[in-house]
């Protein structure tokens, strides 16, 4: 993978594939861009596709710094910097749409017009009045659970992790999970950890209608990750926003309909993020 080299001596690597419009996708919590790997082929037939490795995942070392959404979010802006990528949409999956919505935030929209949001909630965490936490009611003993989970060396630990992305009621292939699996387990435990122990500390709730480029919201219909509503939610939140619900997958959308993916993805850039 060609790799960048950051002001304060930290590393990104990155992979660029296709021609077209393009296309920033960025990843989730302790799954790198190998799990894209078997959507970019289709999503490369019409746009100049763009995968990462944050900090810590697949190809990136961690670095000294701790691994942030806010660290993230400035490392993308660098590649789109060295790159000197315009007119990007940015794809970002679970964790990597918050990163996404930072990047927004702390830089603005001179280079991207659009933001597809893929299988995340504004707010990770249960509280009174709020009913979208991750696994439809995380608390904080449940997250403390998920940090050992994110740090332990048992690659049965991460495969139970990763079934857990398909959608509720199917058994994945196998080849896939344990493509998926071993692509996880490369992952830097620390990495994992400091960057889930600030994902809890992101809320979005009321700050994402002042992104200030359209949404697209893709949500699977039977995640295990997500089980509420939270799409619905996010649209009714962001005026102008488009939801597609993926009623076959779980938080997978674009492995587990990929073609549907690929065709709501297309059409969305195509044109420009405007609503149909």
């Amino acid at each position: 993978m060609p790799e960048l080299t950051l002001d304060d001596g930290g590393q990104v690597h990155y992979e660029d594939t296709g021609d077209g419009p393009p296309l920033l996708l960025v990843h989730g919590l302790g799954a790198p861009s190998a799990f894209f790997a078997r959507a970019v082929p289709g999503l490369a037939a019409g746009h100049r596709v763009l995968t990462v490795d944050l900090r810590g995942h697949g190809a990136t070392p961690q670095g000294t710094e701790p691994v942030t959404v806010d660290r993230c979010a400035a490392d993308l802006h660098a590649l789109t910097e060295k790159l000197d990528v315009r007119g990007l949409t940015l794809l970002g999956w679970s964790l990597g749409a918050t990163v996404a919505y930072r990047y927004l935030d702390r830089y603005g929209t001179d280079r991207v017009t659009g933001l597809v949001s893929v299988e995340q909630t504004p707010y990770l965490l249960s509280e009174d009045g709020w009913e979208h936490a991750a696994f439809g009611g995380l608390d904080a003993a449940g997250a403390a659970d998920v940090e050992r989970m994110l740090g332990a060396a048992d690659r049965t630990v991460t495969a139970d992790l990763v079934r857990g992305f398909f959608a509720r009621g199917t058994t994945p292939e196998p080849e896939l999970a344990d493509a998926l699996t071993d692509a996880a387990a490369g992952c830097r435990p620390d990495a994992k950890r400091q960057l889930w122990r600030d994902a809890l500390r992101q809320d979005w709730r009321h700050r994402l209608p002042s992104l200030g480029v359209p949404v697209l919201f893709l949500h699977g219909a039977l995640s295990q990750v997500y089980p509420t509503s939270v799409g619905a939610w996010l649209a009714a939140a962001v005026p102008g926003s488009r939801l597609e619900l993926f009623e076959h997958s779980g938080h997978l959308p674009f492995l587990e309909e990929p073609e549907r993916f690929h065709r709501v993805v297309g059409a969305w850039t195509a044109q420009g993020g405007k609503r149909r």
